[in-house]
């Protein structure tokens, strides 16, 4: 009798063990939620080539959570970073992880159009007196929408060399926004289309409460055009890829769905 109570004892034992065991890895007690989750305030490193990193941010959209693509590019005589994170105290945090991981100064940035994930970070940069440059539409619109007064240069030098690296800007016309513009590093062959271009994984066209949808499609095609030779192509949201991203986000434009 003390044997079979005992054996009893040990089988229920066992299978409250294993319960618990299961429940936890099949619902877990903080479920992923999007709408609820608080955002990542850390800021995210992906590196491209040697000299050029991606930084990512997040913000929230509609509620969800995304992640936000910028770069940062490494020269001999200092670093451009292209575009701020999405948040100021992000900005904050990829300034400080800019001195202590490559101790080189930030001698400018550049801003690809005016929207909060693309320049939300100015002022944080500059109050260290580091210029921030972009074009006339977009420091228009930022300043319309309280995102700072960037430099507006960048309609008349579209070129820019520091050290042994080099930055293009092209304006290809209006698209996710009406002022976006994509960033050229010719010396890495490396293509930052912002949010003009969507990643591959993306199934619609985001947040078009500015974008032209009309002139979108040929504003992406003057950019295929112009960097045929792209070897890597870094979209504002999602993962970098090669020059089928800006095929894919053709794709999405004419499809009757967008």
């Amino acid at each position: 009798m003390r044997t079979n109570v005992s054996l009893l004892v040990l089988y229920l034992s066992f299978g409250i063990w294993f319960a618990q065991c299961h429940t936890a890895k099949e619902f877990p007690s903080y479920p992923p939620n999007p709408t609820t989750n608080p955002i990542d305030t850390s800021i995210q490193w992906i590196k491209i080539k040697e000299s050029v990193w991606i930084h990512k941010s997040f913000g929230s959209f509609l509620g969800i959570t995304y992640p936000s693509n910028g770069l940062v590019v490494l020269t001999n005589k200092g670093i451009v970073v292209i575009d701020t994170p999405w948040t100021e105290p992000q900005t904050e945090e990829l300034i400080q992880s800019i001195q202590t991981k490559f101790q080189k100064q930030i001698v400018f940035v550049i801003v690809t159009h005016a929207h909060d994930d693309r320049m939300a970070g100015v002022s944080s940069f500059q109050k260290r007196k580091i210029p921030v440059y972009s074009t006339q539409l977009t420091a228009k619109l930022a300043k319309e929408n309280g995102y700072g007064m960037p430099s507006p240069i960048l309609d008349i030098q579209t070129r820019f060399s520091l050290g042994n690296g080099s930055v293009e800007v092209f304006y290809p016309g209006p698209g996710h926004s009406p002022d976006n513009i994509v960033v050229w590093l010719p010396d890495t062959h490396i293509l930052f289309g912002g949010c003009l271009v969507k990643a591959l994984e993306a199934e619609d066209l985001g947040n078009l409460k500015d974008a032209n949808v009309v002139e979108w499609e040929s504003s992406v095609k003057r950019v295929l055009s112009r960097y045929p030779d792209a070897e890597v192509v870094v979209p504002g949201h999602g993962n970098w890829g090669k020059l089928d991203l800006l095929r894919h986000t053709i794709r999405l434009l004419i499809s009757p769905n967008h």
